[in-house]
């Protein structure tokens, strides 16, 4: 078999992420648009970010071992971790509140606040709350072929990171978030947590 080169295999590209996802019945993918939009569900762009958008497919592998040989004679899967993290730019709460996942979000009017500042959004946060669960995914254009991408979706996932928001002068505050993805154990065995695929 020759060893040529393909360049249109390796991918360079920007990753956007995606919350609200719809989530594809068995056998189907996530429906984008032309753009790389999702289509279905009530997809949420969560905006600019610093660095790659990291997809992360990790079986917990296990080998099975004998006395009578030093080596391996075998390996089973006995766990799974996906996830998805990115470091996020844009920190208004109506963005940010979708990433603490213990928070609560709310606006109003406080006359209490100086004048012509009186308006205002705010994140609540502590105590013991159901953790939100969402679909995303993240999507990223092909530089060789214009209006196709790669698309990594987890089916449902929960934002893992601890929310840090660094103030400072010399520098724009980010912020780091993980959706480490569930199980749906619905769906059959191969298909439960998520898929990546790409349009050719």
């Amino acid at each position: 078999m020759p060893s040529n080169v393909d360049a249109t295999k390796i991918h360079q590209g920007p990753g956007k992420l995606w919350l609200d996802v719809s989530i594809p019945a068995a056998g189907s993918r996530l429906l984008i648009n032309a753009s790389g939009e999702p289509q279905g569900g009530t997809p949420f762009f969560a905006g600019s970010t610093e660095g790659a958008a990291t997809v992360a497919l990790s079986p917990k592998l296990d080998t099975i071992t004998a006395d009578q040989v030093a080596g391996s004679l075998d390996v089973v899967m006995t766990g799974e971790a996906e996830s998805i993290e990115v470091t996020l730019k844009e920190s208004d709460l109506a963005k940010l509140k979708h990433f603490i996942a213990h928070g609560t979000f709310a606006t109003g009017t406080d006359t209490g606040l100086p004048a012509g500042a009186q308006a205002y959004e705010e994140i609540s946060f502590g105590g013991l709350v159901p953790i939100p669960k969402t679909s995303v995914a993240v999507i990223s254009p092909r530089r060789d072929a214009a209006g196709k991408f790669v698309v990594s979706q987890l089916y449902q996932a929960y934002q893992a990171e601890a929310v840090q928001l660094p103030f400072q002068r010399g520098k724009e505050t980010t912020y780091k978030v993980k959706f480490e993805g569930l199980a749906d154990p619905s769906r059959a065995a191969g298909d439960q947590v998520g898929k990546i695929y790409r349009q050719t």
